[in-house]
Order: C-alpha cells, then sequence, then structure tokens
C-alpha cells in the first residue's frame, strides 16, 4: 500500500474538554480551529455534573484573596466587535490564565441572558475555540408568543405595566422551553415578531453628505443586518444622510441618492462626512484631453456653476489633481494646467483620460514642410532626441497624428516620404502644406492578397474618403489588378472581389499576398474531430482533387496549423494527423472546431470495467492532470457517458459511478466494455463462507430467485464476478458443479486457513541485530515469505502479503530513514502500523497488515498474510513482525525482492 499522508496526533484531556462536552450539551455549536483535532467522546450528563461540582468544590477549596469574581469576570467580556446578525463576546486582557475556564462559563450564561432579549446569534471567541449559540428560529405562533405579544401591547399601553407584564411573559416562555428541552433538546426558542418590532430603534434626524471611505463597507437593506451591496458596489459613493439609527452600540446611517429615494444603512465608521454633494476628496492622477466640444466646466460643485465650455480650450492637456464623487453619481476631477493654474471641475465623461503629459493621441493628415532648424526631432515623450529638423530643413514631412502636450505646445507624428516613421516634432518647426496628386502613376498588378489589418481601411479616392472600414473585410481575399506608389512612401493596392465589383483602395501594409486564389495562409491553432465519413480533405481550393477521404478522417481528431480565406468566399483549415502528415484542406463549415487537443466530445453510452491498476485517470486532457487512479479502482465498473478521439490516437471514456459522480477520463485501452450494468464478467476463482442469511441471490441481474437463509455457513465454490456499476461485486456462485446464482460479495467471506497475524511469525526470539555485521532483509514474493538474514544464513522467517498484479517492485534497495507509527490513505480506504520505507521515500514499505479509517485492523486482508498477495505493492507482515523492523532494522540494510 502507498502512503498518502502520515498525520500524527496526540490527545490531551483537560478540564476545557469537560465544559466543552457541557456546552454541546446546552445546544451550543463548538467549532474549533485545528482541522485535525480528534472529536471529543460524547459527555453525558451525569458526568458533566460530576465535573462541574468538582470544579467548584476545587475553586472553593483553593480560592485566594486575588481571585476574580463572576461580576469581575463579567466586565472583561468586550463585546465591541457586534454585527447586525450576531454578539460577539471576547475575553478581554486581564484574566488570570487559571480562571479563563471560568471566564468561559460567565460568558455562556451571558450568552444565554442576551439571547432571550436580543434573540440574536451569540458567538463566544476563547482562545482557539468558537461557541455559537444560534439565534431563534421563527416557529409557528404559540400560546406563549401570544402571551408575549399581549404583554408587549399592553406594555405599550401603560408602561406602568410593562415590567409584571414582561416578567410574566418570561416566566411563560421559560416553563415552554423547559417543556420543551425535555422533548427535543435540539429546539431554539421561538422568536416572536412583536419583540423584534420592538428592538427597531428610533431615528435621529441627519442632514449631511456622507462618502463611503471604506472599501469593505456593507449597505444593508434594513436594520436586521441583510445585505444589499458591499465592498467595490458602494465604495466611494456620495449619498444623503438623512436619519441615523443606534443599534447594539453601533450608528448607522439611513442613505439617500440624489433622487431621494432610500438606498440603505451603513454602519457610520465605513463613511466620510462630506462638505457638500460632490463628496470627499479622494486621490487621482493622470492627464486629462479635452477632445470633446460643448462640455461644462464647474466653479463649484455644489450649486453646478459653470464658469467655462469646453470649446475655448478644445485639444489642451491638464493635470488630474483629484477627483470627486458626486451624489449625482458622476466623477469629477480637478484640473490644472503646467504653470498650477487651475481649470476647474470636470465630469470624467467629458474628456479622455490618458497617463502620460502629451495627452491623448488626435488625427492629423497631410503634409508639413519643414521651416525651422533648430527644433528636435523625438522617438517619445520623454523627449530623447534621435535628430533633429536641421537634417530636414526645406523637405516634407507625413502627418499621421498629433498630441496636444500638457505644456501647450503640438507635436506631431511624422513620416518621411518613404514611408519610415521619424518621431514627433513641435508643430512650430513646420508649415502645413497641400501637394496634388500625391498618389503616384498606376502600375499593374496581378496577384491574390488578404486583408490582415483590421486597423487598415478602403478608401474611393486619393483625398482619403473612407470608402469601408477593414474591419468589414477582414480576413476576405481579393483580387489586386493595380497599384499606387504615393509621395507619401506608401503602395496602394487597387482590389476587386469574386464578382467583380471595385471595392477600393488599401494599404499594402494591410494584406498579405497568396501565391493562388486560396488567399494567404494564416496563422491557426485548434483541433477538429471528424464525425462523418462524407466530409473530404481537398488538394485545392477548388474541390476538384481529394487528398483524404472522410472514410479516412471519421473518427479520428486532427490539428489544424493554418487558414485560407480563398478568392471564392469559402474558408479553409489546413490539418495535419498527430505524426505531422499534411492530410488536405477542409471546408471550415463542415466541422467544429476546439482549443482542446481531445477534439469533440462525442456521444457514448456503456459500462467500462477497470482492467489494469495503477493507471491514471485524468480530469484534463491537455494537461493530463488526474486525481485518481485505476489502483484504487481496480476492478469496478463505472457508467461511459461520452467519449474523446484525442489527436495522440487513444480514445478517452468519460466516467461516472453508480452515484453520477464524475470520476475523470479513462483510456479505453485500459478496460473492458459492457453494455449492462454489471460490466464484464471476470474470472474468479475462490472458496467463500456464507456469512449472510438473507442475501438475495440472482438468476439474472437482479431477478431473485432465493434468498440465502438455506445456504448460511456453508462453504461454496466462486467461479467469477462481476463489478456492478452499483459499486456491488457479484460472485457466480456453485455448489460443486451446481449453479446457485449470482450472489453479493458483502454476504460471504473469504474461506482459507491463515495465519495469526497478531503474533511473531516464529516462536524463537528476534535477532539481535548488533550482534550480525551483514544483516540483510530478502522478500520472496513467490512464497510470500521474508528472511532475516546474516550473510547467506537465514536467521528469521516471517509471513508476507506482497502487492496484487505484482505491483511490488522487484531488485535490490535498502532501508530508508522514512519510518513511522501508523498512516491512512484515502484513495486505497486503508492504512497500516509500524511501518518503514525501502523505496522513494515513504512510497514502498514494510508495514503491518491494513488497518481502516477507524485504525481497526482488516481481518479479511489480514487473512492473505503468507498465502496470497494482498497490497497495492508494499509488504505486509504480522503486526509484532512489522513493529520489530520499525524499532530495530537500521537505515541503508540492504532489500532484496525477488
Amino acid at each position: 500500500m502507498r502512503k498518502a499522508k502520515i498525520i500524527r496526533t496526540r490527545q490531551v484531556v483537560s478540564p476545557l474538554l469537560t465544559l466543552l462536552a457541557a456546552v454541546a450539551l446546552s445546544g451550543v455549536t463548538t467549532v474549533h480551529a485545528s482541522d485535525n483535532t480528534d472529536k471529543t467522546p460524547a459527555v453525558n450528563e451525569s458526568v458533566q455534573s460530576s465535573a462541574t461540582s468538582q470544579q467548584g468544590q476545587a475553586a472553593a477549596t483553593d480560592r485566594k484573596a486575588g481571585t476574580l469574581s463572576d461580576d469581575d469576570l463579567e466586565k472583561l467580556i468586550d463585546r465591541s466587535d457586534a454585527t447586525p446578525t450576531q454578539d460577539i463576546l471576547k475575553m478581554k486582557d486581564g484574566v488570570p490564565s487559571d480562571q479563563q475556564e471560568a471566564w468561559l462559563t460567565v460568558a455562556k450564561r451571558v450568552a444565554d441572558q442576551d439571547l432571550s432579549t436580543s434573540h440574536r446569534e451569540q458567538v463566544i471567541l476563547y482562545n482557539e475555540t468558537k461557541i455559537v449559540v444560534p439565534a431563534p428560529k421563527a416557529a409557528a405562533p404559540s400560546a406563549e408568543s401570544d402571551a408575549s405579544n399581549q404583554a408587549s401591547n399592553a406594555s405599550a399601553q401603560n408602561p406602568s405595566s410593562a415590567a409584571s407584564s414582561a416578567a410574566a411573559s418570561s416566566s411563560s416562555s421559560s416553563a415552554a422551553a423547559s417543556s420543551s428541552s425535555q422533548s427535543k433538546p435540539e429546539a431554539a426558542p421561538a422568536k416572536n415578531e412583536a419583540a423584534s418590532a420592538a428592538a427597531t430603534p428610533a431615528p435621529v434626524t441627519d442632514n449631511r453628505y456622507v462618502s463611503v471611505t471604506d472599501k469593505n463597507a456593507v449597505l444593508y437593506a434594513d436594520l436586521n443586518g441583510t445585505k444589499k451591496q458591499e465592498g467595490a458596489a458602494v465604495y466611494q459613493r456620495t449619498f444623503k444622510s438623512q436619519a441615523k439609527y443606534q443599534k447594539d452600540g453601533v450608528t448607522y446611517l439611513a442613505l439617500y441618492d440624489a433622487n431621494q429615494t432610500l438606498q440603505g444603512y451603513m454602519n457610520q465608521a465605513s463613511i466620510k462626512v462630506a462638505a457638500g454633494a460632490g463628496g470627499v476628496w479622494t486621490n487621482a492622477s493622470g492627464y486629462a484631453s479635452l477632445t470633446k466640444p460643448g462640455q461644462d466646466v464647474y466653479g463649484n460643485l455644489d450649486t453646478k456653476q459653470v464658469i467655462k465650455k469646453s470649446d475655448d480650450i478644445l485639444d489642451n492637456t491638464y493635470f488630474i489633481s483629484g477627483a470627486y464623487h458626486h451624489l449625482d453619481g458622476q466623477v469629477y476631477y480637478s484640473l490644472y494646467d503646467s504653470h498650477n493654474n487651475w481649470l476647474g471641475y470636470m465630469a470624467g465623461s467629458g474628456f479622455e483620460t490618458v497617463n502620460s503629459a502629451e495627452g491623448a493621441w488626435a488625427a492629423a493628415s497631410g503634409y508639413a514642410k519643414v521651416v525651422d532648424k533648430n527644433y528636435a526631432i523625438y522617438n517619445s515623450f520623454k523627449f530623447d532626441a534621435t535628430g533633429s529638423t536641421d537634417h530636414y530643413y526645406q523637405q516634407y514631412f507625413k502627418k499621421v497624428g498629433q498630441y496636444h502636450h500638457v505644456n501647450g505646445a503640438v507635436y506631431y507624428s511624422v513620416f518621411d516620404l518613404f514611408g519610415h516613421w521619424l518621431g514627433y516634432v513641435n508643430s512650430a518647426a513646420v508649415q502645413n502644406v497641400t501637394i496634388a496628386n500625391p498618389e503616384g502613376t498606376w502600375q499593374a498588378d496581378d496577384r491574390y492578397v488578404t486583408v490582415t489589418d483590421n486597423r487598415a481601411t478602403l478608401y474611393s479616392d486619393f483625398n482619403w474618403t473612407k470608402k469601408q472600414a477593414a474591419t468589414d473585410v477582414m480576413l476576405q481575399t481579393f483580387k489586386s489588378t493595380g497599384k499606387y506608389h504615393n509621395l507619401n512612401g506608401l503602395t496602394y493596392l487597387s482590389l476587386y472581389d469574386k464578382d467583380g465589383n471595385w471595392r477600393g483602395y488599401i494599404n499594402q501594409q494591410s494584406i498579405t499576398a497568396g501565391v493562388s486564389d486560396g488567399g494567404a495562409w494564416l496563422p491557426a491553432n485548434a483541433y477538429t474531430t471528424f464525425t462523418a465519413a462524407n466530409v473530404n480533405a481537398y488538394a485545392d481550393f477548388n474541390q476538384q482533387k481529394v487528398a483524404t477521404s472522410g472514410a479516412g478522417l471519421v473518427n479520428q481528431t486532427v490539428n489544424i496549423s493554418g487558414q485560407y480565406h480563398a478568392f471564392g468566399g469559402v474558408v479553409y483549415y489546413s490539418i495535419y494527423d498527430v505524426r505531422g502528415k499534411w492530410l488536405g484542406y477542409v471546408d471550415a463549415s463542415q466541422v467544429k472546431t476546439t482549443s482542446s487537443a481531445a477534439g469533440l466530445w462525442l456521444p457514448h453510452d456503456g459500462y467500462l470495467t477497470t482492467t489494469q491498476s495503477g493507471q491514471m485517470i485524468y480530469t484534463n486532457l491537455d494537461s493530463f492532470a488526474g486525481g485518481r487512479t485505476t489502483t484504487a479502482n481496480y476492478q469496478r465498473t463505472f457508467r461511459i457517458m461520452g467519449e474523446y478521439k484525442h489527436y495522440n490516437g487513444a480514445t478517452y471514456y468519460s466516467l461516472y459511478d453508480g452515484n453520477g459522480n464524475w470520476m475523470g477520463y479513462l483510456n479505453s485501452a485500459l478496460g473492458s466494455e459492457s453494455k449492462e450494468a454489471q460490466g464484464v464478467w471476470m474470472n474468479y476463482n475462490a472458496n467463500v463462507l456464507i456469512t449472510a442469511s438473507n442475501a438475495a441471490l440472482y438468476s439474472s441481474f437482479f431477478n431473485m430467485t432465493r434468498d440465502t437463509s438455506s445456504l448460511y455457513g456453508g462453504v461454496y465454490q466462486v467461479s467469477g464476478k462481476y463489478s456492478h456499476v452499483n459499486g456491488t461485486t457479484y460472485y457466480s456462485l456453485y455448489d460443486g458443479n451446481r449453479w446457485l446464482g449470482y450472489l453479493a460479495s458483502w454476504a460471504t467471506t473469504p474461506y482459507m486457513d491463515y495465519y495469526d497475524w497478531t503474533k511473531p511469525s516464529q516462536s524463537k526470539p528476534y535477532p539481535d541485530v548488533n550482534m550480525y555485521p551483514n544483516l540483510s532483509i530478502e522478500v520472496d514474493i513467490a512464497k510470500q515469505r521474508v528472511y532475516i538474514k546474516n550473510g547467506s544464513t537465514n536467521l528469521y522467517t516471517m509471513y508476507a502479503s506482497t502487492g496484487i498484479d505484482n505491483s511490488t517492485p522487484r531488485g535490490h534497495f535498502a532501508i530508508q530513514t522514512e519510518r513511522g507509527y501508523s498512516f491512512y490513505n484515502a484513495n486505497e480506504g486503508m492504512g497500516a502500523r509500524y511501518w518503514t520505507s525501502f523505496l522513494d521515500h515513504g512510497v514502498y514499505l514494510f508495514h503491518s497488515v491494513p488497518t481502516d479509517a477507524n485504525g481497526n485492523y482488516i481481518v479479511s486482508q489480514a487473512k492473505m498474510l503468507g498465502k496470497q498477495p494482498g497490497s497495492h505493492g508494499c509488504v505486509r507482515l504480522t503486526i509484532p513482525d512489522a513493529q520489530w523492523i520499525n524499532a530495530h532494522i537500521k537505515v541503508g540494510t540492504p532489500v532484496y525482492i525477488y
């Protein structure tokens, strides 16, 4: 058996466990901080009473002058973390260590008292323990609740009678709770509506603007803790607070929006009071490019005083120095120029925000002549000069964009006449000019080209009149019949479609030329699975010559390594098999694609019985990650619900267990398929003892013929078995030559002689390892024996049980450093004790016969010792033999398995 995880635990018994057990009996939920804590045994009332009595007597005997009273301990309860739905009780500093359990008793009493009045969940935080006293659940009105409601009404009408009415109601409720606890100890007190309504606090008028400054703030729909929004949904929003409420020591504000609509309630600690409707100042930076006309610039956000329009300062760039999240829902930014002169406030929707000082890119076209030699040309707005206008004096630039820098200058992005980008130049260095007919002369062209740049434009003329955006023709293939070498250094093609329609001029840089009417090869990386035999792969783009027939492609997953958008309007995929062989071009409309090498999901219904151990069951067929193996699921039957014909050539079934739980993907070659739920017949010969008197015998699945009442206690023969998808193994049972039917294996136990696995294998003492310098261990798999040897002399022989299906490795190994008392492997459903590693550092071990999840030895497995293999690769031994090897065999001792 392979060890998955070793957990060593130590049980500690303290008076706190007794107290927590008493808390659990009172209906309180206790949650331990450690996930590995053993479950505390149930404590009955007599033990609780006895423990409480003993603690009380000890406290009375040992109390010193400095011991705190219960009143003192109650003062050391911290309730500052209360929420609208919970009271949270924590221990303040100052509680002596020997009185912390006494503090917990006082805290429990206080929680019970608070529960009866607040009807809210009580949470006690004690060291690493969390004790939850649930809030009462709503119940149908009862006589007691009616009495409580009447008492509340009477109290409202006649305040002088409130105390007596409340006392009567409390007495009645206590009696009812006492009676209820005798019959149903887990029932919680009912929460009556009158008490809840009475607990609603009265509002105090508020008239403030507030902004939410807590990133984790919660907006409640009511004062009962019903969440409406939280976190980013409310962070930095500004509201009008019109009322505030005090509840359980927390101040809640009633928040309204700009339309005077109540939005909800919020803890006052999550907000900051603003001076007006603009909200509080928040940090913001960056740059604002004023590219939109008609936008307002405000001098005051409360009065919305407009001090100018963006038209007056259009295209300028300003510093952003802070933001205000206004009550109207918009964010307004405070803007400054490069001389720190304040411009005013503008809504964020009124300008374009950029991260650098040059501002937003703006369109510019045409030509500019260099008229000043003394300006630098920059390749970025870090102003690293890469040239100067002196080199281009009296030459022409092609303008392709402009930036209105925060420093007040305008910079053109310019090309030379050969289409090379030069950089950014100050507009003061150039003079804009007009050049007639810059398109150049027509030259013949005869190519098929595919549009591959979605930023390009099809033009109607060389005045740059837009005819169509390239996004409308992206990846379409056209015929280029002519081209123009423009003055700007670029070449433009004249395009026609398959119907002979002229489509316009396009920059040659926006296309990729093809070698045929298939257009340009374009990269692709996808997969498709052929599901029909009538879809062929062709050797050309006219579908005249078949490269691979559909019959040769069906149920095969191939790789799509490229695509062609042919001139005729059909898209073709270029496909390859896993060996890299080209299969042809396939019409893209005839197949479906996927990004996974597993291919497409295909329907498949059946049952698979695993026939190989140690194989992976995958959860992902691209990364081949897996969480299970067939070792723990060996000879189990699963439901097949779909399959994948993987690109690697294997077929993988999608498997589910009998309860409908998905198990993963398994290579179909690792199991045998059946159309029936019992799976496939498996050879199995054994004698079994019938241990159940009422188990069903089936003549077929599931046609019961009789039960085992007449067979109980008898020994019968098994000639084969089925591992049903329902999780049960069924034996084909015989009485001599007479077939009796199919019987569930749980109704039997193997019948064989076995060795006593609780005792040493031999009656003589174990050898003293210090006396034998050439000590070694040999494992004989055929004989299921372990020999302790000194050289060639055998000192001691042990019974063993090695791995099923030859899973115990053969060869020369050595005892490793890893060893321990016990482990449990949840995947295999068993563990063992006294383990010692001999291979792979904790994977292959010598250990005792196996134990179950509760630490009990599995008798059916133990009986295999010395008789037959039974492990998953480890070497099982009797309990004393395993303990002796664990305690005495030294690291490095040779191990030979054959």
